[in-house]
């Protein structure tokens, strides 16, 4: 065993790999963790630390820290369990590091040595009638891999037979977990690398790399009571790991809340009620599909209590949660899954009329600020359960809806917004209608409602071109003149082109082109392969494509209504756009 002189602390914490696996305890992955994902370079980079360690003699490599947590025996007998808070990449890495060197002995005809490192480091030798006798437990995507893993091992019956007959009992898994992921390469990584010392020096420099790992690299474990404090402390002494997610904390504390020995119950409790919950979040985003759950408990921690900050949001629900089972705190965590959905992805996961759906997709459409999510949440909740008039919904969700569009049009920043929509549901009192939505939020005074003239005179002169409510403005246009949906995504057209000539615009001049380009009046939908075909032609081209073969009828009555399209022509357009905007959105300071 590595001895004070090859520490690199004074620390009694500080412990070789071998002390700290050979403890003959488990270290538990918490089961919902997110699972192992060690990258080929960091791969790479323990394989020279360990050689760097063989060609020095004496040498120690510092791993850093690990966070535990040791969980509560109903008796001193029992097998000790800490549950590894944070580090469990570091640890799992190793234990797949002896498993391969553990492989590769038995392959090069060298039982005993690997029998001394598989039950000395990877395995526990009781007979436990619960609890896995492997000494990592891996979280649960990770484990039908790992038990996959230590079959390869026991698959020579010789080795088996060697091991005196004794019954490994593996992990329990759900069928989530995949069969073969970053932990299966990675491990096979590992073999290749201990072949390469078999092949170079034979079985003792197998057992000299094994040394190098097990007994030349540390680490200090830090022992914590309450384990919500582990990331904290994780990211202080290891910033150049992965921080964890409010998702991640949450995830664990459900699972911590059973016992850690009824992983019958815990399985049910994944296959049931977790996985069609951690699914339900998966929406397409550009024709990828993205995993929302990380960005659902801000919103909803701040519907529960309007006071809610990011960074105490999961010891904010962790209060809630107390003495709570884990099929209690994801029933409650599900309460507004479906509002969330709907308001992210425009989809009507609520299953709202068709008035109130079109309404929630509009704000979709627009790019309501996040800030606005805990508000329009607890709205969609309350139609959805008949705790609020339809009819005082759509006047709610339009008023909202106008004093985004408006200050958006002005190219005003959403900061403030935060401030506005967190406490809204609850400053409207006893009761949430139109009337009370608008007192309670006027009564910011720093945040800005833009008045008619200053939303026309940004419509007809700002380079909203770049804005995010420019595409959403641009179909407002199209659907305005009652155009059909065509089923394309739209390409944004710069009538007077992005690269100006001369030749083709003499009635333009260049400081004009500079002013009007990406202002609205002179912006179009079309589709790409039309847009890319028209690219910097003259007015006169693009004019008889617009009218003879666009399937936005915006610009088939663009080119109808102008036969020129000169500085004078945008500005009157964007005057037209500007009239109907403060039309369409009625000032929603003004009852």
């Amino acid at each position: 065993m590595a001895n004070t002189k090859s520490m690199l602390t004074n620390s009694s914490d500080e412990l070789s790999l071998a002390k700290l696996l050979g403890s003959g305890g488990i270290f538990s992955i918490p089961f919902f963790q997110r699972p192992y994902k060690w990258a080929p370079d960091k791969i790479r980079q323990l394989n020279d630390d360990i050689l760097s360690l063989m060609d020095v003699p004496n040498d120690v490599h510092f791993l850093g820290a690990i966070i535990t947590h040791g969980l509560a025996r109903s008796n001193s007998a029992d097998v000790s369990v800490s549950e590894v808070i944070d580090g469990q990449q570091r640890l799992t890495t190793v234990y797949l590091y002896v498993c391969a060197a553990v492989k590769t002995l038995i392959d090069a005809g060298e039982p005993t040595e690997a029998q001394g490192l598989f039950e000395k480091f990877l395995t526990i030798q009781i007979n436990t009638k619960s609890l896995s006798n492997l000494a990592l437990h891996s979280s649960q995507e990770d484990r039908k891999q790992l038990n996959a893993i230590v079959d390869e091992i026991l698959e020579s019956k010789a080795f088996a037979k060697f091991l005196g007959g004794f019954t490994f009992k593996k992990l329990t898994y759900t069928s989530s977990g995949p069969d073969r992921s970053i932990l299966r390469n990675n491990y096979n990584s590992a073999k290749r690398f201990f072949k390469e010392q078999l092949d170079q020096g034979g079985v003792a420099r197998v057992l000299d790399a094994s040394n190098a790992l097990l007994e030349r690299m540390t680490l200090v474990q830090i022992e914590i009571q309450d384990p919500t404090n582990g990331p904290k402390i994780f990211n202080s002494l290891n910033s150049r790991q992965e921080p964890m997610t409010i998702g991640d904390l949450v995830r664990n504390d459900i699972f911590s809340r059973g016992s850690a020995e009824d992983a019958e119950t815990i399985a049910r409790i994944d296959e049931e009620e977790w996985q069609p919950f951690y699914r339900g979040f998966m929406a397409d985003r550009l024709g990828k599909m993205v995993n929302n759950f990380d960005s659902y408990f801000f919103p909803f921690g701040l519907v529960h209590n309007p006071n809610t900050t990011k960074s105490d949001v999961y010891t904010k629900l962790n209060e809630r949660w107390v003495g709570k089972s884990p099929s209690e705190v994801i029933a409650e965590l599900a309460d507004y899954q479906a509002d969330f959905m709907a308001i992210i992805t425009g989809i009507n996961t609520t299953k709202h009329p068709k008035e109130i759906a079109a309404a929630f997709k509009r704000l979709t459409l627009l790019g309501a600020p996040s800030s606005t999510y805990p508000f329009l949440m607890q709205v969609s909740r309350a139609v959805r359960e008949s705790a609020m008039a339809e009819a005082d919904a759509l006047e709610i969700l339009a008023l909202v809806e106008a004093f985004l569009i408006r200050r958006a049009l002005c190219a005003i920043e959403p900061t403030g917004l935060h401030a506005v929509f967190k406490k809204l549901w609850d400053d409207c009192g006893s009761t949430v209608d139109a009337t009370a939505v608008r007192v309670a939020m006027k009564k910011h005074k720093t945040v800005k409602w833009p008045s008619d003239d200053e939303v026309k005179e940004s419509v007809a002169t700002l380079n909203l071109y770049k804005s995010g409510i420019c595409k959403f403005l641009i179909l407002e246009l199209e659907r305005r003149l009652g155009g059909d949906s065509v089923g394309i995504e739209p390409w944004i057209e710069h009538i007077l082109p992005e690269a100006w000539t001369a030749k083709d615009w003499p009635d333009v001049s260049k400081e004009e082109h500079l002013e009007l380009k990406d202002v609205i009046g002179n912006l179009l939908p079309l589709s790409a392969e039309m847009n890319k075909g028209l690219s910097n032609s003259a007015f006169a081209s693009k004019r008889g494509v617009y009218a003879a073969d666009s399937a936005f009828k915006s610009a088939r009555e663009l080119a109808s209504t102008y036969s020129t399209w000169t500085a004078d022509d945008i500005r009157h357009r964007g005057v037209e756009i500007g009239d109907w905007a403060v039309q369409q959105w009625t000032d929603p300071s003004i009852p």
